[in-house]
């Protein structure tokens, strides 16, 4: 049986995963200023939140495991996080 612990690092991994393969997207994208680009960017602002909101939640078993808040993160970096 999966741990607890093992659902958390892996989801964690995909939520990271997303973010950052919608990011090298709209980087790399041949228009940058066009609608999609924007809206694309509006949606990575929707992930970050969610994957930062699933870190607060889940910090305790995520920093005792090395993971770290994402790179893109909101978070307060004043805060220690655990």
């Amino acid at each position: 049986m999966i741990s607890f612990e093992h659902r958390v690092i892996s989801e964690y991994k995909i939520k990271i995963a997303k973010v950052d393969t919608l990011a090298k997207s709209i980087m790399t994208h041949r228009e940058p200023k066009s609608v999609e680009s924007k809206d694309a960017s509006e949606f990575l602002d929707v992930l970050v939140k969610e994957i930062d909101g699933f870190y607060k939640d889940h910090s305790e078993v995520l920093s005792k495991n090395g993971k770290r808040p994402h790179a893109r993160s909101r978070l307060p970096e004043t805060k220690q996080w655990i």
